[in-house]
């Protein structure tokens, strides 16, 4: 197995692998996998794929990859939304990943020393622990449903869900779920 993660194919192998963890997300996860799912097709995978197509194979950058960083970047952003307010425990851990590679372009920006071995390294292995928290959360969210039923997607602050109930209470007219807030807070 490590001979495959060490050759050419390293790409194609992860490529194929984040693709199945993702589509297998979209399908049985709720909504914070879809959102971590998607956020990987979207800002990682596709621009990615687009971007070994357009660019010249020639071509070897020495210094921070541009197109790399900018993609990290907005994925930093978009995980550690969804990490703040999933009810899940591993969108942190993909977050800090993520946060991970992004100081790697940092790092390779500020030093002049770090080597482009290193670089690539830590741009590349935090994506594979990242598919590997992804499936994992996945199983575990399934296993949880299964033994205690539905459960919150995401979490919500007091404030937030007083604001959610009376736009609630204003769209469809009906106070229950507002009222019964206001009942448990008074009974308490």
């Amino acid at each position: 197995m490590l001979e495959l993660l060490a050759s050419e194919n390293r790409a194609i192998f992860q490529d194929v692998l984040a693709w199945t963890i993702c589509l297998a997300a979209l399908a049985w996860g709720r909504s914070p996998e879809r959102a971590v799912a998607l956020t990987w097709l979207l800002v990682i995978e596709l621009p990615t794929v687009f971007y070994q197509i357009s660019a010249d194979p020639g071509f070897k950058r020495t210094d921070v990859d541009p197109f790399l960083a900018s993609t990290d970047l907005v994925a930093a952003i978009i995980f550690i939304a969804i990490a703040l307010y999933a009810n899940r425990a591993y969108p942190l851990w993909i977050a800090g990943m993520q946060l991970l590679a992004l100081t790697a372009h940092v790092a390779r920006g500020l030093a002049e020393t770090v080597s482009p071995v290193a670089y690539t390294t830590m741009v590349i292995a935090p994506g594979w622990l990242q598919l590997l928290f992804l499936g994992c959360g996945l199983g575990f969210h399934l296993l949880r449903q299964r033994r205690y039923g539905n459960y919150r997607d995401w979490r919500i602050s007091r404030g937030m869900a007083e604001w959610s109930m009376r736009r609630t209470k204003r769209s469809n007219g009906s106070a229950t779920l507002a009222s019964s807030l206001r009942t448990r807070k008074d009974g308490q």
